[in-house]
């Protein structure tokens, strides 16, 4: 809970000014289990009065598939002391590189343990962008797919052009499952890539692509490292509702 120092009316407000609709938070993990119930008692009851939808993230690591469904129905079965529930659950799929124990196996069982426990609130898949080496068959976006509502690929462009990955995500991946972009929110010099942090220009550009190539939404990852010119992108950005004028 690093953002805007842990203040939820500051990252609400923050949130409203920007014309942000969902709010994404960490919930858990196979290490720690389910941790976020005084994050969530604070942070959703004033989420929900601004009318700004909250989704719990988590990162399962699928060594133990069934234990991490349990600590992701913890989330899932989380409640305000108003009695709301998170608005949907994403967990993060990713590969041996990150310590995660992925199979199309184990990510049936976890899948459709969470998709049983979530009932008809959104499950949202966060995977790696579909490039070259993932697309078709080096990772189990399929196997993924009939347990989620959307997928939310981590299109972060580094030193590629945002509006490529962007399309690239979104022309692969909305043949199995509605999309929901998440762009660089991040300088990337610690990953070995570009020391300088996503620009006004690349912001439009990601956002652009993927409002006109039919995304549902788009997110940036991570709130704490994105600078004043990206929150000024992104805030300008018309991004309409569908059926509101």
């Amino acid at each position: 809970f690093q953002s805007e120092g842990g203040n939820a009316d500051a990252i609400v407000a923050k949130a409203a000014a920007t014309g942000l609709r969902q709010l994404w938070v960490r919930v858990g993990d196979s290490r720690d289990g389910f941790y976020a119930k005084d994050v969530l008692d604070t942070l959703v009851p004033k989420a929900h009065r601004a009318g700004i939808a909250v989704i719990g993230w988590g990162f399962p690591f699928l060594h133990d598939p069934v234990g991490d469904a349990a600590w992701s129905a913890e989330a899932l079965a989380w409640r305000s002391p108003e009695g709301r529930p998170l608005d949907g659950f994403s967990p993060d799929i990713e590969m041996a590189t990150e310590g995660v124990a992925i199979s199309e196996t184990r990510v049936r069982v976890y899948l459709g343990l969470v998709r049983q426990t979530a009932g008809d609130r959104l499950v949202v898949a966060t995977v790696y962008w579909p490039n070259a080496t993932r697309w078709p068959n080096g990772f189990p976006y399929r196997a993924i797919a009939p347990y989620v509502d959307a997928f939310a690929p981590m299109a972060y462009w580094s030193c590629a052009e945002p509006g490529s990955v962007a399309q690239q995500s979104l022309d692969r991946l909305k043949t199995l499952r509605p999309v929901h972009t998440i762009g660089t929110g991040w300088d990337a010099t610690s990953e070995g890539g570009r020391a300088a942090a996503p620009s006004a220009h690349e912001t439009n550009r990601f956002l652009d692509v993927s409002r006109r190539g039919g995304a549902l939404g788009a997110s940036f990852w991570v709130w704490h490292f994105m600078g004043e010119e990206q929150w000024s992108a992104l805030s300008s950005f018309p991004w309409p509702i569908p059926g509101r004028n």
